[in-house]
């Protein structure tokens, strides 16, 4: 009897192995897809990356701003919250999500380039590696850059193809978009996208808030309203608006003593470039594209709007929420610069349409599946911080 409970004993304990291997989640590939009539699998490194740089960026940002603003929230609080996303979905979603924009984007690089038939120049590899000595061993040492691939389960060479991928999508741009490409963009193209589309404008504004967001108080907004007033009557006689920006703008900054040399350089850049060319903004209100793409600051819209509707010269008064802008427009054709210095925004406005549809298109033939077990065994929950910006940034 005892023999035959042992045996019962022992085949409950084989079978309960044999059900736990086989529902072990397999975490061998990110997504299949079919490619020339193959299904393939596609690796999960690329991805991991994406979803660890995304999860460690909002961890050194939003854990600086709430000891900044003495929040109690805790990285898991803010994970679960709706209000970092626009209410629509937590922040952690919202970064799966968006990892996932972008390991799609990197698999489109990486199969067009080589249905392409495209390679990497000499020079062009030189710069990878540039890419890797200076923005990773410079700042990791070789140690740490070890570390970093062996978590996200890369090899160098994976790593290495994934810091080149820019210039792999730079180099399809051009095949596409180019001179001689089969969806050339000319120059004049370019340029008259530039004169239809942009506008450049001088502007003295006033907050109405303070730093915090609170309003200003009674006597604080009626000095606004006063300011307003006699900058728009001194406009009016003819006074040059720069004169009016030293004197009354609140993004003008007075130089003195208590700065420090970089303080003060950096005041007097930011004044040069206020008094001589002040902003020329898209019809969306870019004025900076890194600014725009990384931290969503573009110029209102109802200043925007206000500003293409007037001719050179002519000025005007626009409230927002949290300030008044008085505005004149000047000629934006007036210096090449000022074309030059948004040409590859303007390209890329061009072709982004396009390049869009060619991408969707190559998504419905990839006719691609996500491995839910990689999504959900490398959600932001259970990341630890890997790339420690916080620390590098002090």
């Amino acid at each position: 009897m005892k023999k035959a409970v042992s045996i019962l004993l022992l085949l409950v304990m084989t079978a309960t192995l044999f059900v736990g291997c086989s529902q072990k989640p397999d975490l061998s590939y990110a997504i299949t897809g079919t490619v020339n009539g193959e299904t393939k699998e596609f690796p999960v490194g690329p991805y991991r990356y994406y979803v660890q740089w995304m999860t460690d960026y909002y961890y050194a940002y939003l854990t600086y701003l709430a000891s900044e603003n003495n929040s109690k929230m805790s990285w898991t609080e803010m994970l679960a919250d709706t209000s970092f996303s626009g209410g629509k979905q937590t922040l952690s979603n919202a970064i799966i999500e968006s990892a996932k924009d972008q390991y799609m984007s990197y698999l489109y690089i990486e199969e067009t380039f080589r249905s392409l038939g495209l390679q990497l120049t000499a020079e062009e590899e030189k710069e990878v590696d540039r890419i890797i000595q200076q923005d990773w061993v410079a700042l990791y040492g070789n140690d740490g850059l070890n570390t970093i691939r062996q978590t996200l389960g890369m090899s160098y060479d994976e790593f290495r193809g994934l810091m080149a991928c820019n210039i792999k999508s730079e180099k399809i741009l051009d095949y596409y978009y180019g001179e001689g490409g089969p969806n050339e963009i000319t120059q004049q193209e370019m340029k008259d996208f530039f004169d239809n589309n942009y506008v450049r404008f001088k502007y003295v504004v006033k907050m109405t808030k303070d730093s915090d967001g609170n309003k200003y108080n009674e006597t604080k907004l009626a000095q606004v309203e006063s300011d307003k007033a006699a900058v728009l009557a001194a406009l009016g006689s003819g006074t040059d608006i720069n004169d009016l920006i030293v004197q009354y703008s609140d993004d003008y900054t007075a130089i003195t003593d208590e700065m420090t040399p970089s303080e003060k350089q950096a005041a007097e850049d930011q004044n040069k470039a206020i008094l001589e060319d002040g902003l020329v903004v898209n019809d969306q209100g870019v004025f900076s594209e890194s600014l725009a793409a990384y931290y969503n600051i573009t110029v209102d819209a109802d200043i925007v709007d206000k500003v293409f509707s007037l001719k050179n010269g002519e000025f005007a008064a626009i409230t927002t929420d949290d300030s008044v802008w008085i505005v004149q427009r000047f000629d934006h054709k007036e210096k090449e610069s000022y074309f030059t210095d948004v040409k590859d925004t303007v390209f890329k406005s061009l072709y982004a349409d396009d390049l869009a549809a060619k991408h969707t298109e190559w998504r419905s033939r990839l006719n691609y599946v996500y491995n839910e077990a990689v999504i959900d065994a490398y959600r932001p929950e259970y990341l630890t911080d890997l790339f420690k910006f916080s620390q590098s940034a002090s």
